[in-house]
């Protein structure tokens, strides 16, 4: 039933003939009517090609997905599977502890765990923020209940801030590989691929028949700029006692460009967002980084562009391990130099909700500086104890530019700066510094080559006030070809 209030304002009511209210009946028959020709509406569907919205099987799903890591758990034999009431009772007794799990459980498992939440909420019709706290309620539910350690306050962030970072890039990405206007194999095989990258919507999307539906993309999942980028090369790694070693290692990074946020007024979460991964140079998985953009704000007629951005960070290399949820304010501009070149300038600074660097004790000695040269490995800097990194807020700030030609990059570099206070570890405070210069050379169409220098530097400055700071740096040569396509 449809209620229609109209209000008119009569300065002269002999002059002016106020209209009846058209009948409610009218308004029903239109709102019917506007059903029969859009029948998504009475389906509870955004648009044609959303999913249907349930809030209460959002939080089912959820829980099944608290279920499925229990199951997995105890299928595994992990002792901290083995729950009961009494487990229970006893995680809301003890309240909030840091826990003791090593880097990569932490700071990649957890907010990937997250991330499954987070797409519980997606796949059943709430919004970006509806689904960041249902995020919130699927890390703390597992924290006191699906688990017999107690619960984290690092294991809560992690999952939460970084499940919704990498839940709604996941999310968004999986929408570029569906294709809802095709049909049989194909179509098939894209909604495959999306469910490898959004498991939770991929599956209800194969529940409910929506995965064989024809109809348009959700238009918020369209994004007005994509462009990607593979690198393929050989990595030269150098220490503190060395400038590079003489032994390439393989190296491959991929990056993804989802929108422009360059330019723009936009309260969209994540309509504009880049995630870099990187494999090989010492680590098999060495570094994986999302920025989403939350808000854009344009200035000076378009020319300045700031944007709040949230971003999540893991990082391994010879210099140190690193993960960190934090949130930055970026802004940008453009200059035209010439009638085709045009240099990109970004600034940042920013708070980090909680970080995690690898520890560095009172008097540390790199390994190479005390056995043979060519030993070591990603994260070095450990401490004797039950877990081997620090914890703690901090900041982040740097700076970049791009120089392109013809719309195409030939040189960028980048300064990045994050600080830690460490709250649970070595008590100190970390200050890691990453510069990176690359040039760029266009072979043929997408084909490039480049070269880049690195170098990293971290110093540890301990809370002792009086063990003296703890220096490490170390250089990087990288050499590799480039394919790039979108624009």
């Amino acid at each position: 039933m449809a209620v229609v209030i109209i209000l008119a304002t009569a300065h002269d009511v002999s002059a002016q003939t106020v209209p009846d209210p058209p009948p409610a009946a009218s308004v029903s028959d239109s709102l019917i009517a506007k059903i029969r020709q859009e029948p998504w509406i009475a389906e509870g569907r955004a648009c044609e090609g959303c999913p249907k919205r349930s809030v209460g099987k959002a939080f089912w799903q959820t829980t099944v997905v608290n279920v499925f890591y229990e199951l997995a758990n105890l299928a595994r034999g992990q002792v901290t599977a083995e729950i009961s009431p009494k487990t229970w009772w006893a995680n809301m007794q003890q309240g909030w502890v840091w826990d003791l799990d090593d880097f990569m459980v932490n700071q990649l498992g957890h907010p990937y765990q997250g991330n499954n939440y987070f797409n519980t909420g997606r796949a059943n019709g709430l919004s970006f923020w509806e689904s960041a706290g249902l995020t919130a309620f699927g890390s703390g539910t597992w924290e006191y209940f699906g688990e017999t350690n107690h619960a984290s306050v690092n294991d809560l962030i992690n999952t939460t801030l970084g499940g919704i970072a990498l839940g709604e890039m996941f999310h968004r990405t999986a929408w570029l590989v569906r294709d809802k206007h095709k049909t049989g194999g194909g179509r098939l095989a894209s909604e495959i691929a999306a469910t490898a990258l959004d498991p939770i919507t991929g599956v209800n999307r194969f529940i409910t028949g929506d995965s064989s539906r024809v109809s348009d993309k959700p238009a918020e999942f369209v994004p007005t700029r994509l462009q990607g980028h593979a690198a393929l090369g050989a990595l030269w790694l150098g220490s503190n006692t060395r400038a590079v070693s003489s032994n390439g290692e393989p190296f491959l990074e991929v990056d993804l460009l989802y929108g422009d946020p360059t330019v723009g007024r936009t309260r969209t979460p994540y309509d504009a967002f880049d995630v870099s991964l990187r494999f090989g140079g010492g680590a098999g998985f060495s570094e994986a980084r999302v920025r989403g953009r939350l808000i854009g704000q344009p200035f000076k007629e378009g020319r300045f562009q700031l944007n709040v951005q949230q971003a999540y960070d893991f990082e391994q290399n010879d210099a140190y391990q690193f993960g960190a949820q934090s949130f930055e304010l970026h802004g940008s501009s453009t200059f035209k130099l010439s009638e085709r070149t045009s240099m990109f300038v970004v600034g940042w600074g920013g708070l980090t909700a909680l970080g995690a660097v690898d520890s560095l004790p009172p008097g540390f000695v790199p390994p190479e500086e005390v056995e043979e040269p060519d030993e070591g490995g990603p994260g070095q800097g450990v401490s004797e104890g039950p877990r081997f990194y620090d914890y703690g807020p901090g900041s982040t700030f740097g700076a970049g530019t791009s120089l392109t030609r013809n719309g195409r990059e030939f040189a960028n570099f980048y300064y990045r700066s994050h600080h830690l206070y460490s709250l649970d570890g070595v008590r100190a405070n970390h200050l890691l510094q990453h510069l990176r210069l690359d040039l760029l050379l266009p072979v043929h169409n997408q084909l490039g080559f480049g070269t880049s220098a690195e170098f990293f530097h971290r110093k540890t400055y301990y809370q002792d006030g009086v063990s003296a700071p703890t220096k490490l740096h170390f250089p990087q040569f990288r050499a590799y070809f480039t394919w790039r396509v979108g624009s």
